[in-house]
């Protein structure tokens, strides 16, 4: 009887150190002074992360129990996690509040720099192990999404260039989409694809056409571009295939420029680098995103571009050469 008290005890030791590693303290330093809202969400992201911590330590689906949540982020959770596990890197984590605004109210808010380590599910996985992650709430401080996050110097750059340019809200949303694009790949959400591409959005994608020297082995320094155009129908069937043959994506955005249409404030041409990594192929080139902002509520991709990285940079696209 006495061994078994022991074993018993030994074990329930182990699942109380387990579960204390697993806990998360979560505080916001700046950015929101209301002491309730403040409070309920310093409690709700603490809870989240714990349960995140938990589920990667059990190696089992995240419980969503007792969080303020809605459908739409636990979803892009549960899609993440099918792909990839993580967990916090920290124990205590302290950051910022930004508010998200339409015009001088605002819409809700969002924490950021929050580090998480990747946990792969096998080795196929190839991607950098410690990447970030973004929370957002609405004004009642329910948590509304949850995305893996652009760099914070990228981020902090294009959040300087709006307040020079005065439309720093409009820039914060399109940073928010941009990611919930990003994460729509990697959680292959191809219901999230249908919704943001515009019914008529206009796809195009180039490849080097690699050519043979000639006899006198003569050859342009200048890259030959094949390019092909697909319908939004066309784009996402051949996507559905593409998530289907990978056991895991993660796609990651860099060097992102965002320029604002010269004649219809409305319209926001985003151009950046994306490396795409998966459990069969990895590749690099130029996106170019047309964003369509006539519904602040809900945006739309009018053009997306994808160009090798050999591309000369005057073949660039830009929103220039749509006409808008």
């Amino acid at each position: 009887m006495k061994r078994i008290l022991i074993v018993l005890g030994l074990l329930l030791t182990g699942f109380f150190m387990a579960g204390a590693q697993d806990k998360v303290v979560f505080e916001l330093a700046d950015g929101i002074s209301e002491g309730n809202l403040k409070a309920r969400m310093e409690s709700q992201v603490s809870r989240l992360l714990t349960a995140i911590n938990s589920a990667e330590s059990a190696s089992q689906a995240v419980n969503f129990s007792g969080l303020d949540i809605d459908d739409m982020a636990s979803h892009s959770i549960a899609m993440l996690w099918e792909n990839v596990h993580f967990r916090t890197m920290d124990d205590e984590i302290v950051t910022s509040c930004l508010t998200l605004r339409n015009g001088s109210s605002a819409r809700g808010y969002q924490v950021r720099n929050i580090e998480i380590e990747m946990k792969p599910l096998d080795n196929t996985y190839t991607d950098a192990k410690l990447q970030e992650i973004c929370i957002d709430f609405d004004t009642r401080g329910r948590i509304v999404d949850f995305n893996l996050t652009l760099g914070v110097n990228q981020y902090m750059r294009i959040m300087r260039e709006g307040v020079e340019l005065d439309d720093l809200d409009r820039r914060m949303q399109i940073l928010h989409y941009v990611e919930q694009f990003r994460n729509a790949y990697n959680q292959k959400d191809l219901n999230f694809m249908d919704a943001v591409f515009s019914e008529d959005a206009l796809i195009i994608t180039g490849k080097v056409i690699r050519r043979v020297p000639n006899e006198l082995n003569i050859s342009s320094s200048r890259p030959e571009i094949q390019y092909s155009k697909q319908s939004k129908q066309q784009y996402l069937q051949n996507l559905k295939r593409v998530f289907a043959r990978q056991g895991y994506i993660n796609v990651k955005f860099d060097d992102i420029k965002v320029m604002r249409h010269g004649a219809n404030p409305n319209f926001y041409g985003v151009t950046l680098i994306q490396h795409w990594n998966s459990s069969t192929y990895s590749d690099e080139g130029i996106l170019f995103l047309v964003w369509n902002f006539e519904n602040p509520d809900a945006p739309e991709i009018n053009v997306r571009t994808w160009q090798p990285m050999e591309v000369p940079e005057e073949d660039i696209f830009t929103l220039d050469n749509f006409k808008i």
